[in-house]
């Protein structure tokens, strides 16, 4: 099983070799095919790529996009939900929509995007392991072990000009 969290399950199409239990990396596709996104934030961002950022006294990092064909909105991370620290820590805040900036190539100024992600994880064991299931003391379940991540990649590739640049933030 590929460590896919459940919000990403129908969108992340994993490609290329080297996917299993502690690592997936694909391309974010829209349920109606479409691969061309807008991009809203609330980060900070230095020369096009977010990075996290204070909201109310805490840690925030949220990225959702829209499909540039049929305008579907997904969340794509948000540090307050997912990976180790979001979901098992319940670290971070989440952030209102009216919060979040769109995004703009650094290079053209275009806001369509490709995106792709990358996700580590320790392994379904692990998860057993450090939340206690194996001992009858935590609420969480085996099958949870895909959102708790230990880390995610995401490569903006913007539509008009090609820019291209990669970030990744640790969960753990």
């Amino acid at each position: 099983m590929l460590p896919i969290p459940k919000h990403l399950k129908d969108i992340l199409v994993p490609m290329g070799e080297g996917n299993d239990e502690y690592c997936v990396s694909g391309v974010i596709r829209c349920l109606c095919g479409c691969e061309s996104f807008r991009m809203k934030y609330f980060a900070d961002v230095k020369e096009g790529i977010p990075y996290i950022s204070v909201y109310k006294d805490n840690e925030a990092l949220m990225i959702k996009t829209v499909c540039n064909d049929c305008a579907k909105e997904y969340l794509i991370f948000d540090i307050s939900k997912h990976g180790w620290n979001g979901f098992v820590c319940h670290d971070g805040l989440s952030v209102p929509d009216d919060e979040l900036k769109p995004w703009q190539c650094p290079k053209c100024a275009n806001s369509n995007l490709n995106m792709g992600i990358a996700i580590e994880s320790n392994g379904k064991q692990d998860f057993i392991e450090e939340t206690g299931i194996g001992d009858g003391k935590t609420d969480f379940s085996e099958d949870e072990w895909t959102e708790a991540f230990s880390s995610i990649g995401c490569e903006l590739k913007c539509c008009g000009c090609g820019f291209s640049d990669d970030w990744t933030y640790e969960t753990m």
